[in-house]
């Protein structure tokens, strides 16, 4: 059955040498891999439709193959380049970050919706000179909950308690008071920057606020969303390594 679909291309492979597989994140069906006949060739549209960060709409026909989850592009036409944002290079290095996170850590199809319009909300963010950084923290908090690692963010995640709270651990999962706090794991986040993680975790991705905030400020976070991932999920960004040396 023919599917018509909107999608944000995150990926291209070479398929042998005039074609190309793309893997797209749809509104409705999640991460599906698309193959674009003739993509590498001279002077064809279709090169349009492999550019990741493209936003793009497809006409697709379902493999012949039961085992294969793979479409077959029969036409297309790109909805938005966000050719700004990819006249930068380190605003592309952090949404590249983004596309890891999804392809690494998405796996059920229920939170498609919810991830395709804030990737797609923070590439119109983005486009219009939204801090691309920022953007990059935010989803990462938001992914945390998509994943199944979200910490505990509104109380003491040992005694459950509201008053005198000290951090925000990665060894005890989300906020602790001083009274349970093991100091054998150093301070990444501490009191004064708990309300400013809070709000970034809490923030309507459908409506996003006008936000300044010094890139000190941002590097404690960058390093606890290192960490916790590392702890939680098991795994390490490798677009970070770009990043770290931009």
């Amino acid at each position: 059955m023919a599917l018509d679909v909107e999608g944000i291309i995150l990926k291209s492979f070479n398929y042998g040498e005039h074609h190309k597989i793309v893997k797209v994140l749809t509104e409705q069906k999640g991460v599906i891999g698309v193959f674009v006949q003739n993509a590498n060739k001279v002077n064809t549209k279709k090169s349009a439709l492999v550019q990741p960060l493209t936003c793009a709409r497809f006409n697709l026909n379902p493999s012949h193959n039961a085992n294969s989850d793979l479409y077959y592009a029969y036409s297309g036409e790109v909805v938005e380049y966000y050719l700004n944002l990819k006249l930068d290079y380190e605003n592309v290095a952090y949404f590249y970050c983004m596309i890891e996170l999804v392809l690494k850590g998405m796996e059920d199809e229920q939170f498609s919706a919810y991830v395709y319009r804030m990737l797609k909300n923070f590439l119109d963010a983005a486009e219009n000179g939204y801090c691309s950084y920022l953007l990059s923290l935010i989803f990462q908090l938001k992914m945390l909950a998509v994943i199944g690692i979200a910490p505990v963010i509104d109380h003491c995640a040992v005694c459950k308690g509201t008053e005198n709270i000290l951090t925000l651990s990665v060894r005890q999962g989300g906020l602790v008071c001083a009274n349970c706090y093991q100091q054998v794991e150093p301070i990444l986040i501490d009191a004064p920057l708990i309300p400013i993680v809070r709000a970034l975790y809490k923030i309507d991705v459908e409506d996003l606020p006008e936000i300044e905030l010094e890139e000190e400020l941002l590097k404690p976070i960058e390093q606890f969303l290192d960490a916790y991932y590392d702890a939680y999920a098991g795994f390490k960004l490798q677009t970070k390594k770009f990043i770290n040396n931009l």
